[in-house]
């Protein structure tokens, strides 16, 4: 598959042999809702693209949770979902340092470090999501059980009713 870009994230899904697509759109911060201007700028619902948070539970543990862009992750229940009592954002320079992605391009995909996974048990629901292909403005479209195969990530409900 010929990415838009190539970026960490792009080359692991490649290695990996699952098929994607990607699509590119005008990463717009200062709009605030930047998940949800990024469905807009596609044309997809909020609820089929999903945003990548790094976090550490119990203090210690870093994880990525990846949830629907117009949701809001229930940090008990990502812990819980982790074996952890308690879960909080991970700081900016760390998950950089960790990850080796910017915050806005923060994926699960070819991070420095391999980090347990939790997608929000939602995006079962869908075919296809599209979730941040490592840069801003950049998304990668593919079936959940694919993410999941390829992280070995867990589903879970993790984002607040």
């Amino acid at each position: 598959m010929v990415s838009q870009q190539d970026t960490a994230a792009t080359r692991f899904l490649d290695s990996t042999g699952v098929p994607y697509e990607t699509c590119q759109y005008d990463y717009a911060p200062q709009k605030g809702r930047i998940g949800e201007q990024a469905a807009s700028a596609i044309g997809a619902a909020p609820s089929a693209v999903f945003k990548t948070l790094a976090i550490k539970v119990d203090r210690k543990q870093p994880a990525f949770a990846v949830i629907p862009v117009d949701k809001r992750v229930n940090f008990k229940a990502l812990a819980a979902a982790l074996g952890g009592r308690n879960a909080k954002m991970m700081q900016p320079d760390e998950a950089h340092e960790r990850t080796g992605f910017v915050s806005g391009g923060t994926t699960p995909f070819g991070s420095k470090e391999t980090l347990p996974t939790v997608i929000d048990r939602s995006a079962q629901k869908h075919d296809t999501i599209w979730i941040n292909a490592g840069a801003r403005g950049f998304l990668a479209c593919l079936t959940p059980q694919n993410i999941q195969k390829v992280t070995q990530a867990v589903f879970a409900s993790i984002t607040e009713s």
